[in-house]
């Protein structure tokens, strides 16, 4: 016989909080088997009594399932909190944790910004990455209460515990999946922690109690189409709705972790193109380069001074590279002992630009180009490429620029002794202000006299480093020169620039004297050329006049430029008021400086630059000129030769008037003008009459003699703006722009009348011009092309010469 016994309370009443698979079911519209799968596999907080599930209102609640709420008694119900609502706490927090990590370019700097984030949210996070495939590696940890014992109570640290992904199923399905995981059952995460990492399972529940893990929610880290990792969000209030925002987050910090690892990659390839570039200077014998020491240094006082570390690598490759432009410097410069002479010197000027146009080329160093290219610039302007002054140089540059002073004055000397140091920083602030920024010459001071003080490591090591040290041998140039060899250096260096680029006489003499006057400062300056007399001078090219002078001519027999020119000796003149060879066209010029620009013994111009200031030339100025000024001769030498060289090519010997070729692009311009403006323009055709028969009587030099009167005569006739060809033989043409059918016929008028009264010598006779035949023609009424003008005129001077035959 079986004996029932019923229960003296009902179960309802026993567990009054507790709800079945099936009010669960209809809660969530789901069926009562997904709901007990759901409750299974941990994704509802559930528990099971017997073989039966069932669930708490409030946990459901708190899982992010709140149509729940109403089945809690009023006095049960959880209080409305005073601040943000929880998931809108975390999901603030999830956003700006992750745009933070976006703006960090390390690792640490990532997890540690999206750590602190969610800890001020009240939440703790933990950061695994693979190790090794076989499970995850913990690489960070951040507690909600940063101040508690986690550590001693779990019984180890955190960060380098590596869980096996066959104790952290859940982990590992993450993982394989790329989705989140949510866990809302506090006693199942106790269990799961005690299994994952055994050395914690003694303390399990008071490690749970620490991080306040009722909750947790696991997001892979994801970059393309795997995962990297694994990101832990644990605390009191995590819900199920959190998974998508938990997710969204852990992508940003994945996305920030691939952008910190791809700059880490480019770095290195940076790093190892520059290593690479400073290996090829270090193997150039005649460098001795101690690039090395130089790029440690400057390292270091960069960031004494505060600089940021993309800053610092920024100075450390350039220090490293600052004399790549040498490699394309012969031997013979860089290993000459004593001073360069000016074209050395000149040469040697251009590795700073020869580097950075070569840094330029290459992407990843490219914003290391103006850095080298300035590492001669001196504070006070004075130095080269560019003249460059104070800030306008780069900080990077100046704290380069005092290291190696401070080697040249250290390091470089032939004996060391125990005060060499010492006296090198003291040397270096005699440079403060005008090589050397001085505001960063006395912090470089302090750092060393700091770190001699507390006998820093570094500081012995670069002790040690210079006692063990041999000069540069031999010794070449130094980084630290004169004021007057930098202005001859700029000058030279400028000058040759201008050479390469431009071979226009008119142009390189302009540039010239700009280039002068803004290098020393002149009040003005000034190029004077022999003229088309052999008796006097024209001025090429000024700068700093009141009025346009170019053109002008003076005798050389007058004049300070023209007794220098003669003479072929340069003079200082301190007040030209008691000077009475001085010319004046300014009233402000007070002292004058001449000197004779001589090219293979001969002088071929003046330089003249004049000052406002009385006795503002001295010797200095003088020496600075000689050094520039065969150099000046020389490039206008094959100014000249390349003008002459023109003009042969455009101009008609004999005559020296333009050829038929300058005259047909002449006109072929004046036709698209004339065309596009809707205006007229006229040319006049001419022949020399009777020219076969002054050859034949008289022979052909006096029929040249004709042509050159003729020629005369057409240049007397005509205005400047006018051009006059010879196109051929016997025949001249003139192009007269923007003028109309009946003002060309009265400049024909003016050329016969002028050519009536030309003479021109036939042997020992002088005979007047036989006569000339011409012919107007009119665009557009005569033709609408070159050579519809041409034929038209030529058959009107045809047409002219029947009627006089």
């Amino acid at each position: 016989m079986r004996r029932v016994i019923q229960p003296a309370v009902p179960l309802s009443m026993r567990l009054p909080r507790l709800l079945t698979v099936e009010e669960v079911a209809a809660g969530i519209r789901r069926h009562p088997e997904v709901v007990r799968r759901q409750a299974r596999d941990g994704r509802l907080p559930a528990e099971k009594i017997g073989r039966v599930w069932f669930f708490r209102p409030e946990r459901l609640a708190e899982a992010g399932f709140t149509q729940f709420l109403t089945t809690l008694p009023s006095n049960e119900l959880p209080e409305t909190p005073t601040t943000d609502p929880p998931t809108e706490s975390l999901v603030r927090a999830l956003g700006e944790a992750g745009l933070e990590a976006l703006r960090r370019p390390q690792q640490d700097a990532i997890f540690d910004v999206v750590g602190r984030r969610l800890a001020e949210a009240g939440f703790s996070m933990f950061a695994f990455l693979l190790a090794d495939g076989a499970g995850l590696r913990c690489v960070f940890r951040q507690l909600a209460e940063p101040d508690s014992d986690f550590e001693k109570v779990a019984g180890q640290a955190a960060v380098g515990t590596i869980i096996p992904f066959d104790r952290a199923p859940i982990l590992r399905g993450v993982i394989t999946t790329l989705r989140p995981h949510y866990i809302g059952d506090a006693d199942e995460l106790v269990g799961r922690m005690a299994v994952a990492i055994p050395t914690v399972a003694a303390n399990a529940r008071r490690v749970s109690e620490l991080l306040h893990m009722s909750t947790m929610i696991a997001a892979p880290l994801v970059v393309g189409d795997k995962a990297a990792g694994v990101i832990l969000v644990v605390g009191p209030r995590l819900r199920q709705a959190d998974l998508p925002a938990v997710m969204a987050f852990a992508n940003q910090t994945a996305a920030a972790l691939e952008a910190a690892r791809l700059l880490v990659e480019s770095r290195q390839t940076e790093e190892a193109a520059v290593l690479a570039l400073a290996g090829t200077i270090e193997l150039r014998d005649a460098l001795h380069s101690r690039a090395d020491e130089h790029a440690e240094l400057a390292e270091r006082f960069a960031e004494h001074l505060g600089f940021d570390q993309v800053r610092r690598r920024r100075v450390r490759y350039a220090a490293l590279l600052q004399d790549l432009g040498k490699l394309s410097l012969p031997d013979s410069i860089l290993k000459k002992r004593g001073r360069l002479d000016p074209e050395e010197r000149a040469l040697m000027m251009t590795h700073p630009g020869v580097a950075a146009d070569l840094l330029a080329r290459f992407a990843p160093l490219a914003d290391l180009a103006p850095l080298v290219r300035a590492h001669h610039e001196w504070f006070n302007g004075e130095g080269y490429p560019d003249g460059l002054q104070g800030e306008a140089i780069a900080a990077e540059t100046r704290v380069i620029s005092i290291v190696n002073a401070f080697f040249n004055v250290t390091f470089d000397l032939p004996f060391k002794t125990e005060t060499t140091v010492d006296e090198g920083l003291q040397e270096l602030t005699r440079f403060a202000g005008i090589i050397l920024d001085p505001g960063l010459t006395e912090a470089f001071t302090a750092m060393c006299r700091q770190a001699a003080s507390t006998k820093a490591a570094w500081y012995q090591r670069m002790l040690d480093t210079l006692v063990r040290s041999t000069p540069s041998v031999p010794a070449g140039p130094k980084d630290i020169l004169s004021v007057a060899d930098s202005r001859e250096l700029r000058i030279i260096y400028r000058i040759a620039q201008e050479t390469n680029a431009v071979l226009d006489l008119d142009t390189l003499l302009s540039r010239i004297v700009n280039i002068i006057r803004d290098v020393m400062g002149y009040y003005m300056v000034s190029i004077l050329l022999p003229g088309d007399k052999e008796d006097e001078l024209r001025v090429g090219a000024h700068s700093g006049y009141a009025i346009d002078i170019r053109g002008l001519t003076i005798p050389t027999s007058q004049g300070i430029t023209g007794w220098v020119f003669t003479h072929g000796t340069p003079q200082v003149i301190p007040d030209v008021k008691a000077e009475p060879r001085y010319i004046g066209l300014d009233e402000q010029v007070h002292s004058e400086l001449a000197f004779p620009l001589i090219s293979r013994g001969r002088v071929v111009g003046v330089l003249n630059a004049e000052s406002q200031h009385a006795d503002a030339f001295s010797e200095a100025d003088v020496a600075l000129m000689s050094a520039v000024g065969s150099q000046l001769a020389s490039y206008l030498e094959v100014a000249q030769l390349h003008d002459t060289l023109k003009r042969e090519a455009s101009h008609d010997p004999l005559t020296r008037l333009n050829n038929r070729r300058l005259f047909l692009e002449r006109i072929q311009q004046e036709v698209v003008r004339a065309g596009g403006a809707n205006e007229s323009f006229s040319i006049v055709f001419l022949d020399v009459d009777e020219l076969k028969r002054i050859n034949d009587t008289y022979g052909h030099l006096a029929g040249d003699a004709l042509l050159r009167e003729v020629s005369n005569a057409l240049m007397d006739a005509v205005r400047g703006e006018d051009v006059v060809a010879r196109y051929g033989g016997d025949e001249f043409v003139v192009l007269l722009p923007a003028t109309p059918a009946s003002a060309a016929t009265s400049v024909a008028q003016r050329i016969l009348d002028g050519i009536a009264r030309h003479r021109f010598m036939a042997g020992r006779e002088l005979l007047q011009i036989p006569g000339v035949s011409l012919g107007v023609a009119t665009f557009p009424r005569d033709g609408a092309t070159a050579e519809e003008l041409l034929a038209s005129a030529d058959a009107t001077l045809y047409r002219e010469k029947r009627k006089a035959s």
